[in-house]
């Protein structure tokens, strides 16, 4: 089984390059190629990284429409039957992709498989990378899914949903689900999303997996974090990632919808009261959900 690896980049610095040599040194015999796509960053910085690295292939994309248009451009470009998605701010080691198809190989029927990441200190990560969907409850308390395990799991395990910073798909999968839905822009959620709308079709014998995905303990991704925040901004950040919170909780919980929505303002406003130093960007995210709600 052969992958096709898709790094979406939107300015940041070095991390994206780390990322790129780590795939080429340490991707092993299972990696076919690797696409950066760059989502209309217009810092040179495409330019730079194809001159730097030309073994990759390079997709420049005129504008920022959303990291789920830019995902969805690369995975259109590829043809192999396993597609890794890897975050700019992320490092593969030595035998992580080897480990992550043997995954796949040995079980037909799952969708997917995750490595283990930790922080560039080997901090793990899995509270904040492998959680289960979100509940109602959750979502109007302006919580993502409860995390999945309460210490690094060991061994092999089912997860509902693992962050997108590291994902290895079967491209049959991804092609039956559509891919990302473009429309939580800028970014946030659409891993959520789709994880979701693949819960909902394991049943369905169109779809090729009977299984959501699993994480890979042996596998291990390094992963910085925070980048798209820091280039982004903490008030953008915090608008974009509550608007698409109600986008998913209007597409999985459609009679929640205002429920959710008026509890997340609720939170919003708990939040500016008492973390002082982000008033301002919790308040500026509470107004945009108020527009939206009586627009």
């Amino acid at each position: 089984m052969t992958v096709s690896a898709v790094v979406v980049r939107w300015r940041g610095g070095s991390e994206v390059e780390r990322c790129l040599r780590s795939l080429l040194d340490h991707g092993g015999p299972s990696l076919g190629r690797v696409v950066l796509v760059d989502s209309g960053s217009g810092d040179g910085g495409a330019e730079r990284l194809a001159a730097r690295f030309p073994d990759i292939e390079v997709l420049a994309l005129a504008a920022n429409r959303s990291f789920a248009h830019a995902a969805n451009v690369g995975a259109a470009s590829c043809g192999n039957e396993l597609l890794l998605l890897l975050n700019p701010d992320a490092t593969v080691e030595t035998g992580t992709l080897d480990a992550l198809v043997n995954e796949i190989a040995k079980s037909p029927g799952v969708a997917g498989a995750v490595p283990l990441m930790v922080g560039p200190n080997g901090e793990p990560q899995h509270r904040w990378q492998l959680r289960r969907l979100p509940t109602a409850f959750r979502l109007a308390a302006g919580l993502a899914g409860a995390p999945a395990f309460g210490r690094p799991p060991e061994v092999t395990a089912f997860v509902e949903q693992p962050a997108a910073a590291a994902w290895l798909v079967r491209r049959s999968v991804w092609q039956q689900l559509g891919g990302f839905d473009e429309a939580f822009a800028p970014a946030w959620w659409e891993d959520v999303d789709f994880c979701a709308r693949l819960a909902g079709r394991l049943d369905d014998a169109a779809l090729p997996a009977d299984a959501g995905f699993v994480v890979a303990p042996s596998a291990r991704v390094v992963h910085i974090g925070g980048s798209s925040v820091a280039e982004l901004g903490d008030a953008a950040f915090l608008a974009a990632w509550s608007r698409n919170l109600v986008r998913f909780a209007a597409r999985h919980h459609p009679h929640r919808t205002g429920a959710i929505a008026a509890g997340l303002r609720v939170s919003l406003m708990v939040r500016a009261v008492l973390r002082p130093a982000r008033s301002a960007a919790y308040l500026a995210a509470r107004r945009g959900l108020r527009r939206r709600s009586s627009a």
